[in-house]
Order: structure tokens, then C-alpha cells, then sequence
């Protein structure tokens, strides 16, 4: 399978909830054949994803951080793609190379970091990082690439971002990280209604504490002491049934 290198820079069991409230429902979608961007397609949740996707028939174009992370991508993937998303310069280049190779289907965003600390001792350089990464990262990714969703004339097209429970209730101890993600919510939100006319489903997926391992890598802060949290598979399939029946959001009360 070939790479494409752009940059070099360094369980509980659930079952999935069928009822979905009608205020949250576009237009379903069959993923066979569909092409889809994986943003974080390296990390668990990403992985899983993306196992989903590859057998329900969809094309899968994968991005990870790094060429170790990206070797975690399941060989069957269309192509995996280098993307740091707290590059610009990165970005940038992973975007015109999507660009230039057609137009997709779907873009899902799986990435994300994680960080804690109290408000008042939680530096700009920490706050900026997890922003970057949760937020202003993916929405100039997504902003690069929406001229090239299908949209409308082919039966619509997709964009599904994992916020987190965050990006609706409030925590002590992660004001940086909740920041980063109600602004990536409401970004989300504002571009939906500027491109619901265009056919592109906006989809925003809010898991609670999930078993990924990321509260355990902080680039801030330690974390606190947490239940045990839902199963990734559990989360992964959830999000994909989102996509196929076209929900808008999908609450942590609804996983």
C-alpha cells in the first residue's frame, strides 16, 4: 500500500440505541462505495471507525500524526495520509493533497487530545495546544475540503466530528480542555447552517468517558480518578450507525 508523505514532522458491554429523538435525523446514508477522509484513523476510536466503515464497502482515505502512529491503519485503507493537525504547514499540505485527489463522501474527525488543570493555572501555551489540536486544527481542515463533498447531487455527503460530553457539561479541572471543545461545537453548529443547503449532513457525536487510553497521555495535568467507561467498540459502531441514519447529534445520554 503506498504512502503518501506531505510533511515530515516530528469494558462495559451496551447495546446500540435504536431510538433516535426526530429533531436530531437528516437522511440516511449507505456507506458502500462511499469515499471517506478518517482524520485520527491511528488512534483507537479512529481504528475502529474506520474497521467499520471498510466493511460496510466504503473507501477509506486514512491521516495520522506520525509514520510510527500510521502503521496502526488497517492495510485495506485506500491510502493513509501524514496529518498534524497542530501544523498549519501540515494541514495545509494534507488538504491540497485530499483536494487534488477528487471529491469525497465524508469526513470524519477521530482525533483529539486531552489535558487538566484548574483555570487559573493553566498556561496559554497549554490552552493553545489542546486548541489547536481540538479544534482550530479540524475546522480549517474541514473548511479546506468542503468544495470537494459531494453534496446534494450525489445523495449528500457527511462531516461527523467526536466532541465529547465536554462540549455540553462542564467539569473542574479541564477549563482548557472544555474550551477547546465547545468552541470545535460551536463552529460545528455555525457551519451546518451554512451548508445545509449544499446537502452535507453535519454530524456531532458527544461519547462520555470512553476506554481509549487518552485520559492516561494529558499534555497537561493529571487525570482524575474516573469510572470505567464504555466500551470503544461500543462507541465506534455508535457513531457509524449516526452516519448511516443520518443524526445530527448524538448526545452522551444516547450511547
Amino acid at each position: 500500500m503506498p504512502w503518501i508523505f506531505k510533511i515530515n514532522i516530528a469494558p462495559r458491554s451496551h447495546g446500540v440505541r435504536n431510538e433516535v429523538p426526530i429533531s436530531t435525523v437528516s437522511s440516511r446514508m449507505d456507506l458502500n462505495a462511499k469515499r471517506i477522509i478518517v482524520v485520527g484513523a491511528s488512534g483507537v476510536l479512529g481504528g475502529l471507525i474506520v474497521d467499520a466503515l471498510l466493511e460496510r464497502g466504503a473507501e477509506v482515505w486514512a491521516t495520522a500524526s506520525t509514520m510510527a502512529s500510521a502503521e496502526r491503519i488497517n492495510p485495506r485503507v485506500k491510502q493513509r495520509v501524514l496529518l498534524d493537525l497542530a501544523n498549519q504547514i501540515s494541514v495545509d499540505a494534507a488538504s491540497a493533497y485530499f483536494r487534488q485527489n477528487g471529491e469525497y463522501d465524508g469526513i470524519v474527525i477521530a482525533s483529539g487530545i486531552v489535558g487538566f488543570g484548574v483555570a487559573a493555572e493553566t498556561s496559554i501555551d497549554a490552552a493553545e495546544g489542546l486548541a489547536r489540536v481540538n479544534y482550530l486544527g479540524p475546522a480549517n481542515f474541514i473548511a479546506q475540503l468542503t468544495q470537494n463533498l459531494r453534496g446534494a447531487a450525489a445523495g449528500g455527503s457527511f462531516v461527523a466530528v467526536i466532541t465529547g460530553v465536554v462540549a455540553a457539561k462542564v467539569f473542574p479541572g479541564m477549563s482548557a480542555y472544555t474550551a477547546s471543545k465547545w468552541a470545535m461545537r460551536g463552529w460545528l453548529e455555525t457551519f451546518r447552517l451554512e451548508t445545509k443547503s449544499k446537502g452535507i449532513t453535519v454530524i456531532e457525536a458527544r461519547p462520555g468517558h470512553t476506554e481509549t487510553g487518552l485520559a492516561g497521555r494529558a499534555i497537561l495535568g493529571t487525570a482524575p480518578a474516573m469510572p470505567t467507561g464504555m466500551a470503544p467498540a461500543h462507541v465506534a459502531n455508535r457513531i457509524v450507525a449516526a452516519i448511516e441514519a443520518g443524526e445530527t447529534t448524538v448526545g452522551d445520554d444516547q450511547f
